[in-house]
């Protein structure tokens, strides 16, 4: 419950293996205006003058759903779940996998999947507070990816008081930069995984090219002028 499968079975050999440099495709999904959301149904309450408990339990439930179905899918496609992060997710995929080719369709699958099972989730969730609460709430809430083929530290990180194992490095502050920059349910992927899938013959995935506005410039990342929407499988693949 407390770690990811993977590190759990196999947390001594990653300890004495330390730290080294990996290939991973990183990830970050965060759901959008989830806090937009919470703040929507504390106006409720107080208009109400109802106890905040069980409305907001509701938001549990969903986080719960969510957290949940990720969990699975980042598993079935041997992904590494790093941790949670509010309401976000990160994570990463490649470290089980001697051959790389593999993990391009798996990451990507993982994306689109937990995409089209949070519609669900979502629905489930805002039917309850409407049938349950009689409100349907203003605040439209999607979930958004951010994904980046890099290079990271992953390993054993120790101190006195607290030890993990995760992945860090620019390639994983620059991924968190992109998921910033998504919108709504985009799954937003940087040009070095959109050159990648590109390369691919048998997993040919559709994308479009977007160009950054001035306004929305990558923090610390400025001179990246371009980012790649992931639309879908192409047809004929």
């Amino acid at each position: 419950m407390y770690f990811d499968p993977f590190i759990f079975n196999n947390i001594k050999e990653l300890k004495l293996d330390g730290i080294n440099i990996n290939k991973l495709i990183i990830v970050f999904w965060d759901i959008s205006k989830f806090s937009a959301l919470v703040k929507e149904l504390k106006v409720l309450v107080k208009k109400r003058m109802k106890k905040q408990g069980p409305i907001f339990h509701e938001l549990e439930y969903l986080l719960r759903d969510y957290y949940t179905e990720a969990t699975r899918i980042i598993k079935k496609n041997d992904g590494i779940l790093d941790k949670f992060i509010g309401d976000g997710i990160f994570s990463y995929f490649g470290y089980q996998e001697r051959e790389f080719d593999q993990v391009y369709s798996k990451a990507v699958g993982a994306a689109f999947e937990l995409k089209t099972n949070f519609v669900k989730i979502k629905e489930k969730h805002l039917k309850i507070l409407c049938s349950h609460y009689d409100y349907k709430p203003i605040t439209n809430i999607n979930l958004k990816c951010a994904m980046h083929l890099g290079e990271v530290l992953f390993g054993y990180w120790y101190s006195p008081l607290r030890s993990q194992i995760t992945a860090i490095g620019d390639d994983v502050n620059f991924c968190s930069r992109i998921e910033g920059f998504a919108e709504n349910d985009q799954i937003i992927i940087s040009k070095e995984l959109n050159d990648a899938l590109r390369k691919i013959n048998n997993n040919t995935f559709r994308t479009k090219k977007i160009k950054i506005p001035e306004d929305k410039k990558l923090k610390t990342y400025e001179h990246v002028k371009y980012l790649y929407e992931l639309i879908g499988k192409d047809k004929n693949n």
